[in-house]
């Protein structure tokens, strides 16, 4: 039976691991630990998931840790003897101490068509930047980020009407697909790889929330792949305005850029003239609202920030 450490903590994660003790097709895998951040650790991930309730479910060996290469985190692993340890969506670098505890090798789950969107924040900036095809990679973990063989890779679409969440459910169920196909192979030591071809990297900076802010000078399609884009669990997109007598952060989460009237909605004339239809919005320290109800009053059209370089 193929003994197998999961490193995670968001619902990608949490799809593996439903997977791994429900699926059929993976009747032959043991799932012998998982190492979680502590909540305390996690303070900031937008996406974090506990697994709390799965640990009762599935009675799961859980570690939870600072970092992953802390002295307690690296015993627990050597204890667990994997044949593979699987990494997802963990942002902290694996040491060589740990890319070398596994029987056979350290796979990473990135979400991302590697060798495209390398970094951090990718699944935020493909919808960000307008990507139409995206995908999910499965790769040996190298001491350098992203960059080692690809063992499996699954592509999805990107379409319109998805934001960040939605495209993190195509991500657990693309992931998910290649576990099913591959991982008793991987835990066999049969690992085809393919290499990357560095020369169509590309690569995403790390995102911070200030990095939301827009204002609605830009065209209507660059805004709303913003909106999207940082939806929840994520911080947020958002355009300040003077509101209730004060200056005031306006957060978007949920836009349209449909030409027909949306019960609710608050249209606003972009920089390009055309329209956005910002739907549910929340100003900060406030509850989230209907646009239409929040902002029923306020002049938006042509909004600019005077900003700092």
């Amino acid at each position: 039976m193929g003994r197998v450490v999961l490193i995670a903590c968001t619902s990608v994660g949490r799809a593996l691991i439903e997977a791994m003790c429900e699926d059929e097709r993976l009747k032959q895998i043991e799932l012998v630990g998982i190492v979680n951040l502590k909540p305390e650790a996690a303070v900031g991930k937008a996406n974090y998931d506990s697994y709390v309730d799965l640990a009762g479910k599935y009675a799961l060996n859980i570690y939870y840790c600072s970092n992953v290469n802390e002295a307690g985190c690296v015993d627990f692993l050597r204890s667990c003897e994997a044949d593979i340890i699987i990494q997802s969506g963990w942002s902290q670098k694996f040491g060589p101490e740990v890319l070398g505890i596994p029987r056979i090798a350290c796979i990473g789950e990135h979400p991302a068509p590697l060798p495209r969107g390398r970094g951090a924040a990718c699944v935020n900036w493909a919808i960000i930047t307008g990507e139409k095809e995206w995908g999910d990679t499965f790769f040996r973990m190298e001491e350098k980020y992203d960059t080692g063989e690809i063992y499996a890779q699954e592509r999805f679409s990107i379409e319109t009407y998805d934001d960040v969440k939605t495209v993190y459910d195509k991500v657990a169920a693309a992931a998910v697909k290649s576990i099913r196909l591959h991982l008793v192979n991987w835990t066999n030591g049969i690992l085809k790889g393919i290499k990357q071809d560095d020369s169509k990297a590309t690569h995403y900076p790390r995102r911070r929330p200030s990095d939301g802010e827009f204002d609605f000078g830009q065209d209507a399609l660059s805004i709303y792949n913003q909106i999207r884009g940082q939806a929840k669990p994520y911080p947020g997109a958002f355009f300040n305005m003077d509101f209730n007598g004060r200056r005031t952060k306006i957060y978007v989460w949920r836009a349209s850029l449909a030409d027909t009237s949306l019960e609710g909605g608050k249209r606003v004339i972009c920089g390009d003239g055309k329209e956005i239809i910002l739907l549910r919005v929340q100003p900060e320290g406030q509850p989230e609202a209907w646009a239409a109800d929040c902002l029923m009053n306020a002049k938006l059209e042509s909004m600019h920030l005077n900003r700092e370089d």
